[in-house]
């Protein structure tokens, strides 16, 4: 397909409650929105969700914009594009900028997907047709708090709960919020490599709260102490911040270090490395699932027709 326009929005959003991690208060994000025109006049959408402020896997909001719209950009409508070969490692020589490149393959599967008069779902070979959705829930002041939203997101009828935690909010919140939802309620937990080596033990001891896994309790690079962990508990163990590439990926799963991925399109460089990650998956039966960055439906959208391939089996 060749490019007609592109036009890039930004727009001020406020979250509905603020979201609490081990790496600071989430109150506000910018949407940047990506409407790209094809020759044929078809349009489709696409969101950059790179976070302000600290940077998540090496990237930033402002610089992943900037990397848009005047690197990305003006060599996309240079050319003549298939969705199926942009691979985020195959854009004629420019490296990194995972979230820019995600914004905009995802307008390009968007046009493809319409231009067969076809939903992205089913481009994409899904085959689920309802996806359970599951929640964030954040750090408070209070273990009340934390309690009093978790029950909120179950009446609202979320499948699933993530809990973020870190040293010091661990064991005592887990323990009141598996007290609240009951024993069979899938619960998780999430640390954004918050922990260290010396917490292994602590780690293990979290079993007893039958969590559907651990997700990234250790630093991105730290394969070995993952590996451990999982070797040493009954807990699975996810991984996010670990995994950006479909080399960190195959390093992981020969390491040891998760029997859970957790992959972010957006995070991995677009839908077209995600599909890539998931047959892998596939093939060496680790469940998946696909996670979020905050997106607006837009962003959402493509997430949820990831979500419909048969590999993601936790989501």
């Amino acid at each position: 397909m060749r490019i007609e326009r592109i036009r890039v929005a930004r727009v001020p959003m406020q979250l509905v409650s603020p979201l609490r991690t081990s790496d600071g208060a989430h109150q506000s994000r910018t949407a940047v929105l990506v409407e790209i025109t094809d020759a044929s006049g078809v349009i489709g959408w696409g969101e950059n969700v790179a976070p302000a402020g600290v940077a998540y896997v090496g990237e930033h909001a402002d610089a992943s914009y900037e990397a848009m719209t005047d690197v990305l950009i003006p060599e996309l409508v240079q050319h003549e594009l298939s969705v199926g070969d942009m691979f985020a490692d195959r854009w004629w020589g420019i490296a990194g900028h995972h979230f820019a490149k995600h914004a905009l393959e995802s307008a390009l599967w968007d046009i493809h997907a319409r231009r067969q008069g076809m939903s992205l779902a089913q481009v994409l070979g899904g085959v689920e047709t309802e996806i359970e959705v599951g929640v964030v829930v954040g750090m408070h002041d209070t273990i009340d708090d934390v309690v009093a939203e978790v029950m909120q997101r179950v009446d609202e009828g979320y499948a699933r709960v993530k809990i973020k935690i870190s040293p010091g909010h661990d064991a005592v919140v887990l323990a009141a919020v598996r007290d609240a939802v009951g024993p069979e309620f899938a619960l998780q937990a999430d640390a954004n490599g918050s922990y260290g080596a010396d917490d292994l033990n602590l780690l293990c001891s979290l079993d007893q709260f039958a969590l559907q896994f651990i997700e990234q309790p250790f630093a991105a690079d730290d394969l070995d102490s993952h590996a451990e962990l999982l070797h040493r508990s009954a807990t699975s163990v996810c991984l996010d911040e670990s995994v950006n590439t479909m080399s960190q990926l195959l390093l992981a799963l020969d390491s040891g270090a998760c029997d859970v991925v957790n992959i972010k399109p957006s995070r991995v460089g677009g839908i077209r490395n995600a599909i890539a990650m998931h047959d892998v998956l596939v093939e060496r039966e680790i469940d998946a699932w696909v996670g979020g960055m905050l997106e607006t439906g837009i962003g959402r959208a493509s997430c949820l027709a990831l979500a419909s391939m048969p590999g993601f089996t936790l989501t």
